[in-house]
């Protein structure tokens, strides 16, 4: 099976995942960049009119490095209310996945993110990928109620990790290991 497939479409109960767009920026921009409260602790830079939006980077990014970038998509109306995304390539010798994620802020607490999180680590797991990994700020307990609800163990701290929004952070990282998993990258 080829592991990086663009064409890969997930879904859940409520959600579709799907392969993010560059026509998806103006959605991700409302969602997430132009949310001060969604960027408190999600690193991404904060935008001040619609004319900035872009996911141009990501997409990019995504194509050539052939990484996961989905948009999340509301199955009721169709609405993009976020983003999930593999943050590194695994390869023979580190297979492990970091994955990172964004709902827009009216979507939190309604269990959509850790929806997601689970169908994308499922996903990650039937292609041979042996651990994927979440990261969250310290403070940010929201995001670490997400990964204990996808069932991810907690691994610890990296201290100063991150160098965000003029400080370093603290980082403190959840994991799931793929016990059926050979070495196949």
């Amino acid at each position: 099976m080829e592991f990086y497939d663009p064409e890969l479409v997930l879904e859940t109960e409520h959600l579709i995942l799907r392969k993010l767009e560059r026509t998806d920026a103006l959605a991700i921009y409302h969602m997430i960049n132009h949310d001060r409260d969604v960027l408190k602790y999600y690193v991404a830079p904060y935008m001040a009119n619609e004319n900035e939006a872009s996911v141009e980077g990501t997409v990019t990014y995504s194509e050539k490095a052939g990484v996961y970038a989905f948009a999340v998509v509301l199955k009721e109306s169709g609405e993009v209310i976020g983003m999930l995304n593999q943050c590194n390539r695994a390869n023979r010798y580190f297979n492990n996945i970091e994955i990172g994620y964004a709902l827009g802020k009216e979507y939190w607490n309604k269990g959509y993110c850790t929806e997601a999180l689970k169908a994308f680590i499922r996903m990650l797991f039937e292609r041979g990928v042996h651990k994927v990994y979440c990261g969250h700020i310290i403070e940010n307990k929201a995001s670490e109620r997400v990964m204990i609800k996808a069932g991810m163990i907690r691994e610890g701290i990296r201290k100063e990790e991150l160098y965000y929004r003029d400080r370093y952070w603290d980082v403190n990282y959840y994991y799931l290991i793929n016990e059926g998993s050979q070495n196949e990258l």
